[in-house]
């Protein structure tokens, strides 16, 4: 049911709905502009897809759905790896059960990614998080997502400057346990060390800088920093690895279901277009890029020479098992997650307090 707001005064009319609320069908007005533009006269016969589709090697497409399971259980792992850094223990089941329920939250939702990540502070809470706590992990899970994401993006682009890159940063770490904290730091520049430059140079420090010192000197991202820095660096691998893997698992679902239907495209091309498509997915147009995700992956298997009905296919079964069947597992997580388990008495871990 609806409810209109009324004026308060006695007899006066009901207010139509504003300008703004109409505005919010905006976006799949959009999307749909784009989808038929993008896909026109690019369907496939409704008889050809069928076809494709019986002809499919269900065995791949039971690998694919291995992937998406395995996806979700290593982002799992890496979010029960930061809070047991952070002092918090979740058992791994409940921290699968979590994850579901933040992805079907974030592709069910118009602000998902907003509700996933409130979602995830009440659970942290339960399980024995200070409110500093929570919102570090929070703050932390995020970042190591996007980095994960990035480095995936630099190995598909160019596989030998990203392997020279980590082996200089594996050497400077081992340089730095090994020389160890010889002196004290130097000291932070001032602005008399650095006089302001007039022009360009002050436009840039006052937008750019200038917001980035006060992000960072916000008690919450300071708290965090601080809390980042307490974290070991075998468990910030261990983290990194569990959020590449994650994105590795959940491309490698596109490349099995290309596999199911004889598609014949390379894992590097499927790769591409699967990176081009979490570019598209980060427009909060429609809740879990409904629409977007589809026309954009369409498209770019056509562009790489798989017919209509083949690509229609590979973008039908990577979406069931990436969007369409966490839906009702997330439903059923939550349901978990609200009974109260025996062990969730001793799930706390040790607490801080930050007063």
């Amino acid at each position: 049911m609806t409810l209109t707001a009324v004026d308060a005064r006695p007899g006066a009319p009901a207010k139509r709905p504003g300008w703004r609320r109409r505005l919010g069908y905006l976006p799949f007005v959009l999307v749909a502009v784009v989808a038929v533009g993008t896909l026109r006269d690019r369907l496939p016969d409704p008889g050809e897809f069928l076809g494709a589709l019986r002809a499919a090697d269900w065995r791949w497409a039971v690998a694919a759905l291995v992937a998406g399971v395995l996806s979700q259980f290593a982002y799992a792992e890496q979010q029960r790896r930061l809070l047991g850094a952070l002092g918090v223990r979740v058992p791994p089941r409940r921290a699968v059960a979590m994850t579901y329920v933040r992805s079907a939250l974030s592709m069910a939702l118009p602000a998902g990614s907003a509700a996933s990540a409130a979602y995830a502070f009440q659970v942290y809470r339960r399980h024995g998080a200070t409110s500093a706590i929570s919102a570090t992990a929070t703050l932390i899970s995020t970042v190591v997502t996007v980095l994960s994401l990035t480095l995936l993006y630099a190995a598909t682009w160019s596989p030998v400057a990203t392997g020279a890159a980590a082996l200089l940063a594996l050497l400077y770490w081992i340089y730095r346990r090994v020389r160890g904290p010889a002196g004290s730091a130097p000291a932070p520049l001032t602005e008399s060390d650095h006089p302001p430059h007039p022009g360009r140079l002050a436009g840039v420090r006052r937008v750019l800088v200038a917001p980035a010192t006060r992000l960072l000197r916000r008690p919450s991202v300071a708290q965090a920093l601080l809390d980042a820095r307490s974290v070991p660096p075998r468990t910030w691998l261990a983290v990194v690895l569990a959020g590449v893997v994650n994105w590795l698992l959940d491309m490698s679902c596109l490349v099995l279901a290309a596999a199911a239907v004889h598609a014949g495209i390379g894992w590097s091309r499927l790769a591409l277009i699967y990176l081009a498509v979490q570019v598209v997915r980060q427009i909060p147009l429609t809740p879990g890029g409904i629409g977007l995700i589809e026309t954009s992956m369409l498209a770019g298997l056509i562009a790489d020479g798989a017919p209509q009905a083949t690509a229609a296919a590979i973008v039908l079964i990577y979406r069931l098992i990436s969007f369409w069947l966490i839906l009702p597992a997330g439903l059923a997580a939550h349901l978990t997650l609200r009974r109260p388990l025996r062990g969730d008495r001793t799930a706390g871990g040790r607490r801080r307090d930050r007063g």
